[in-house]
């Protein structure tokens, strides 16, 4: 064992390692070989991953990354790896702007998207990279994810210097998906807690090993006689349905048997404040704070970074018995749980009920079971009055898990892949594109014959939008490729622009708004049957400019106007209250669609100039500045200051200082009467404006604690 491990070990605390560790010590991981380790949640995944970064980084300098399919798990494995700094190593998080250069440091925590917008805009980079750790790798065979990250993979692979540890749940082809890596495998079933796994029905829990345990029946509903058993042995439960309806009833049920619960109060009654404190609907807020201190919560994408963060944190720390959450929850965080109710084994997927994937329930019942606090952990099925017991037993629990498929098959990501190749010159070539793809995992699975189809029509279809051309027998990305290879967008976008363009020459603030949601990259907003009508109808009322825009027979249309109003309502200064009442959203989706709207607005922003539609790009860039401060146009100068946000903005404006230069003039005093301006904000204030001696003054006579308090 090398000595940074040893280090590493004593920092954490630990004597000894966990089974899958030594495996991978033995497979080389401390010497830079490729390993893929495949075994259960909560088996020390993340411990293997910063023996491979430090002792990289120890072998031959360079950097190291870390790289996750979502923004949630960067952020936690973020906070996890400052603990390399101790080794002198420097370690940022890099989730933004896909046109940012690579971070300054010597360790990258990043997303997959993120990584590949790195590499394709400084090729070099690659070579810079000792060690890439891929967590989750099994994303491979997501629809939407899995074709970034494999072409990401074919890519890293074509630096054979560089490690790569990849890093998954069990799979069941773990040894093909080691040989596309060139990997040596660790793949083990050892899990530090052991796994009962079961169905509920009538009253009664049947276990895989035979057993057989009663539950009171408290309430009607299984779910909740689930939670309330658990938690009498001093269990905490994690209940999983597929709809943030579900889990918002689920969660509201089971706070009316709070007497039952066993929780921290105190601590429930602490973290119900914090979220009173967080921005978003106060209902929501109201609702959620209620919720914990009667020790329950539920958890979906809908609530804010914020509100999930203070959540985990609270169930983490026992101020909560339960969370009702969506299967979100159990990709996005480390967060296990005694017990694990699936409270709903199937999603309905366009008006039909659909069975999840055995390989889905198994990421939710490896959740079961906490380290250290528990001496086992449970999975249960809740079992619907026609569910026969033993069909789900063979179906979920002792079914086999389905195999990591390459999706690459779809020209979507084939496109992407294809023009970040050509734009960054990784190949310039039909020979060289061939010989990039054939380090994908769909090379491995399908042969040459259909990746040779893929790349001939994506070079086509490239070609007859504009991005790239062919010269001298070499295939060159064009200006307008070039850009839209460096901001990530979809290619696919381009034809989109053109044929909103085409139809109207008057790119109105609506105009801009409708193609920004329009964009293939954008998550356009869920429209209940009972809204469509009403949203299409605003249109004809509110924007005539799009009636010859809008398709009105496409049935995703209204979830694009739905999008758009959301965007423009949020621009014009709409309370995040009534934006969230009138759409019937979360704090969360909001927040979500903001950061994914201003880099999709900055993004064609550049495209259209290069399009020489410059009147839109202006628009755009105005637009992109709103949206991320949700202000009409004459508060961009005060949303520049920092901890002036759309609402201190709007009341400085009212109140007189309606730009900088005026603001720049204001008396401390002055300012101190208007609400939502305490001592802390006057003080930002002036020391923007350099007005150091009144920012001292303030602080002096507010006392540093208060002035500093927001």
């Amino acid at each position: 064992m090398k000595e940074e491990t040893k280090k590493l070990m004593s920092l954490i605390g630990y004597n000894s390692l966990f089974p899958p560790q030594e495996l991978a010590i033995k497979a080389g991981i401390e010497k830079g070989e490729n390993v893929l380790v495949a075994s259960p949640t909560a088996s020390g995944k993340t411990f293997i991953a910063m023996v491979a970064i430090l002792n990289s980084l120890k072998r031959s300098g360079g950097k190291a990354v870390y790289t996750s399919p979502l923004r949630s798990v960067a952020y936690q494995k973020y906070r996890e790896f400052k603990i390399l700094e101790k080794f002198g190593y420097s370690t940022r998080l890099s989730i933004g702007d896909f046109q940012e250069g690579p971070p300054k440091a010597k360790v990258w925590v990043t997303t997959y998207e993120r990584l590949d917008s790195i590499i394709r805009n400084d090729p070099e980079a690659l070579y810079d990279i000792g060690t890439v750790v891929v967590d989750e790798i099994h994303y491979v065979d997501d629809e939407k994810r899995g074709p970034v990250v494999e072409t990401l993979i074919s890519k890293i692979l074509q630096n054979e210097r560089l490690q790569i540890v990849a890093l998954s749940a069990t799979i069941p082809n773990s040894d093909e998906i080691a040989r596309w890596l060139n990997a040596r495998l660790v793949h083990t079933s050892w899990r530090p807690v052991p796994l009962y796994e079961g169905i509920y029905k009538d009253g009664l829990i049947s276990f895989n090993d035979g057993k057989e345990v009663e539950v009171d029946i408290v309430d009607a509903n299984p779910s909740i006689n689930l939670v309330i058993d658990a938690s009498k042995g001093g269990g905490q439960v994690l209940v999983f349905s597929q709809s943030r309806r579900k889990t918002v009833s689920l969660a509201k049920r089971a706070s009316k048997y709070s007497k039952l619960l066993k929780y921290d109060k105190a601590l429930a009654s602490q973290y119900a404040k914090k979220v009173l404190k967080t921005s978003g609907p106060k209902s929501l807020r109201e609702e959620i704070a209620g919720l914990m201190a009667k020790g329950v919560s539920y958890h979906h994408a809908g609530l804010s970074n914020e509100q999930r963060s203070i959540i985990e944190e609270a169930f983490a720390r026992n101020a909560l018995s339960s969370i009702f959450a969506t299967p979100t929850l159990a990709a996005g965080v480390n967060l296990p749980a005694r017990r694990v109710v699936v409270d709903e084994y199937y999603r309905f997927e366009r008006g039909f009920r659909t069975p999840i994937k055995v390989s889905e329930y198994k990421q939710l019942a490896g959740r079961a079971g906490r380290p250290g606090l528990d001496p086992y952990g449970e999975a249960i099925i809740v079992a619907s009055k026609s569910d026969e017991i033993e069909d789900l037993m063979n179906e979920f629990i002792n079914g086999s898990v389905e195999r990591v498929e390459s999706r690459l098959s779809g020209l979507r990501g084939f496109r992407h892949s294809v023009l970040g190749a050509v734009s960054s010159r990784i190949a310039n070539t039909k020979e060289k594109l061939l010989e990039l793809h054939k380090r994908t995992l769909y090379y491995l699975q399908r042969g040459e014959t259909t990746i040779e189809r893929l790349i001939k029509t994506s070079l086509r279809q490239l070609e007859e939008w504009g991005l790239i051309n062919h010269i001298d027998n070499k295939i060159v990305a064009t200006r307008l490729g070039h850009v839209v290879s460096r901001t990530y967008l979809n290619p696919e976008s381009i034809p989109i622009i053109q044929d909103i363009v085409k139809k109207t020459k008057n790119l109105t603030e609506s105009t801009l708004l409708y193609m920004i949601s329009s964009m293939p990259d954008i998550n356009p907003l869920i429209v209940s049957r009972s809204e469509e009508d009403k949203v299409l109808n605003r249109v004809i009322e509110d924007s005539p400019e799009l009636i010859d825009v809008v398709d009105f027979m496409n049935p995703e249309e209204a979830g694009i106007i739905k999008t758009m109003y959301v965007l423009k309502d949020w621009i014009n200064e709409l309370p995040e209250d009534k934006i969230a009442e009138s759409y019937r959203v979360g704090p969360g989706d909001v927040a979500s669609l903001i950061d994914t709207a201003a880099w999709i607005a900055r993004s064609l922003a550049e495209i259209l100039q290069t399009m020489d539609i410059g009147e839109g790009a202006e628009g755009l860039r105005v637009l992109e500045r709103r949206i991320r401060h949700g202000v009409k146009v004459e508060l961009l100068q005060l949303v520049s200051i920092p901890e002036i946000g759309r609402v201190r903005a709007r009341r400085l404006y009212n109140s007189g200082y309606k730009s900088l230069s005026d603001l720049s003039k204001a008396e401390p005093k002055d300012l101190l009467r208007i609400k939502g301006i305490g001592p802390y904000i006057a003080i930002k204030i002036m020391e923007y404006f350099g007005r150091e001696k009144e920012a001292k003054e303030l602080k002096k006579k507010y006392g540093e604690e208060e002035s500093l308090a927001i």
